[in-house]
């Protein structure tokens, strides 16, 4: 808890913990992993600061650019999806605030997470974030998230952070092999999907209907 401030502690501390409490019964975090990451990924660093006091609400928050910061909950279960390991190289598409970034690269430890950005100040107020925690294992791209990043491709994971008609066929070749993707695709109610590739093509492992996130653009 090195990031929370003394000043901070007794207000931001408590209000995770019970951040925290809510996922848990709620069923959105079950992996003590994935719980850590949270934990060590400060929420109220990576929102402007007149949204401070909302940093562990288990709401969005918006902001910038028309963008928001995932609900909480949401995050947790994208992560949990994801089943992130040691050494995992990750492309993420939608840097956001930098905050699903940061707990990814906590996650996948001597890997690499990419990420892109398609605004540009936003992706500049994310990297920001993550240098306030010295994070060194990400690299944030301004660019168009459905080119994906070929250079640097076959990716052991893919998440896409805003919603899709349909999954770009780009991102599923840029997959390692048994690799996933996570996406909510819809329109106005997303179904949050997990895909497998194989060599019998691609599976679809999960699918949960109910989540709403901005555009995929």
């Amino acid at each position: 808890m090195k990031f929370f401030k003394k000043k901070d502690s007794e207000n931001y501390l408590a209000k995770l913990e019970m951040l925290i409490c809510t996922m848990k019964d709620t069923g959105f975090l079950t992996d003590d992993n994935v719980e850590s990451a949270i934990r060590n990924t400060p929420r109220h660093l990576f929102v402007p600061d007149s949204q401070k006091s909302e940093a562990y609400e288990n709401a969005p928050v918006p902001i910038m650019s028309g963008q928001t910061i995932s609900q909480p909950s949401v995050v947790a279960r994208m992560t949990e999806w994801l089943d992130l390991k040691e050494g995992h190289k990750v492309l993420e598409i939608g840097s956001g605030s930098g905050w699903q970034s940061a707990i990814l690269s906590n996650l996948v430890g001597t890997g690499k997470i990419f990420t892109i950005e398609r605004h540009s100040k936003l992706a500049e107020f994310a990297k920001k974030n993550l240098e306030k925690l010295g994070i060194k294992n990400v690299k944030i791209i301004h660019g168009d998230g459905n080119l994906g990043i070929s250079d640097e491709s076959p990716f052991d994971r893919i998440l896409i952070t805003a919603a899709c008609k349909k999954v770009p066929e780009r991102l599923l070749d840029q997959l390692v092999m048994d690799g996933l993707l996570l996406a909510p695709v819809g329109e106005n109610i997303q179904s949050l999907v997990l895909l497998k590739k194989t060599s019998n093509g691609i599976v679809e492992l999960k699918n949960q209907k109910g989540y709403v996130f901005v555009p995929f653009v």
